[in-house]
């Protein structure tokens, strides 16, 4: 083994959760809703499974309410199912968190009724991760192999960027339509995203809206479900984008910098510029995102009676590892 993959194979691996959500139309804070066998949170089974893949330490993304309770998980029934040394830290997603040119145009925060969406909450997390990182939901079920292909991937290739996504047949609600973030793959590449709504299996098969125009979709067709993976390069692309964010959306109540736009953007703009010739500074320099496909079903809570239906699908999946017949 050369020096660089025995680097590769020790570098610290970090696990960011986006845990600061309001759960509006949950009705409550989902991430510290029982759902698994055992009463597990979704954060505690994706922190285990994470661990197991290699993940050293967990970065969780919240408001400041629920750090007692989240503490109070971590100590009681996080640590003593991984190790005493894993390392767990919280950071605050507070509304003037921005940078430094982003706040140039806000007088004040009294107009805002909310944080500035998923890419603001990884910008909060800077000071915290250090070196490569998984960025994932609280209230979602990824399955122990997104967390090992995240790791080999981020090991095997750390100047590249990845998504790990998932068959859109094993992300399908029996309660009605979703939407899903419809990946468009070359040769393992992403090439792009595009936000499809209302997917849902008909007698003529898969399907759903795409900009308001209905289509049809395959069952193996990759979906975003955000498991991303990075290097600490993504802070450059954000600061960027959220500078551009506030300076056009900054005096709006509700407007939020999504990461899979700013994501997107960021493909475009190297696209282009690499087509122009353009010289590229640390901003605009070109990262594959690899694509890699997990083949255990994704869970997710939206509504109070997804509740029962996940419930019963996490216990399926124990039952199953565990030898026995569901």
């Amino acid at each position: 083994m050369t020096l660089r993959a025995i680097m590769n194979e020790n570098s610290p691996l970090t696990l960011v959760i986006m845990a600061a959500g309001l759960g509006s139309r949950f009705g409550g804070d989902k991430q510290v809703a029982a759902l698994g066998p055992n009463g597990e949170t979704m954060l505690e089974l994706s922190t285990v499974s994470a661990y197991k893949a290699g993940f050293t330490q967990v970065v969780l993304v919240i408001r400041p309410e629920l750090e007692v309770q989240l503490e109070s998980l971590f100590c009681e029934r996080v640590k003593p199912q991984v190790s005493p040394a894993f390392q767990y830290h919280f950071c605050y997603q507070s509304i003037g968190d921005l940078p430094d040119e982003a706040l140039t145009h806000l007088d004040s925060f009294d107009h805002r009724l909310k944080p500035w969406g998923t890419a603001h909450a990884l910008w909060c997390t800077r000071h915290k991760v250090k070196g490569l990182m998984a960025v994932i939901n609280a209230d979602d079920y990824y399955g122990d192999s997104a967390f090992e292909l995240m790791a080999e991937g981020l090991r095997a290739r750390p100047q590249e960027w990845m998504l790990v996504a998932y068959p859109m047949h094993l992300t399908l609600s029996e309660h009605g339509g979703v939407n899903r973030g419809v990946c468009r793959v070359e040769q393992g590449v992403l090439q792009g995203v595009a936000e499809w709504t209302e997917i849902q299996q008909k007698p003529e098969g898969l399907v759903g809206l795409c900009d308001g125009v209905s289509g049809s979709l395959k069952a193996s067709t990759p979906v975003s479900m955000t498991c991303w993976g990075f290097s600490v390069d993504i802070f450059a692309i954000i600061e960027g984008a959220l500078n551009q964010f506030i300076a056009e959306h900054g005096h709006e109540q509700r407007a939020e910098c999504y990461l899979p736009n700013v994501i997107q953007q960021y493909m475009d703009s190297t696209r282009f510029n690499k087509q122009s010739n353009h010289e590229l500074n640390v901003k605009q320099q070109a990262r594959l995102i690899r694509v890699e496909t997990a083949q255990e079903p994704w869970f997710g809570v939206t509504y109070p009676q997804d509740v029962a239906w996940v419930k019963d699908k996490l216990n399926e999946l124990a039952n199953n590892k565990n030898g026995v017949v569901a």
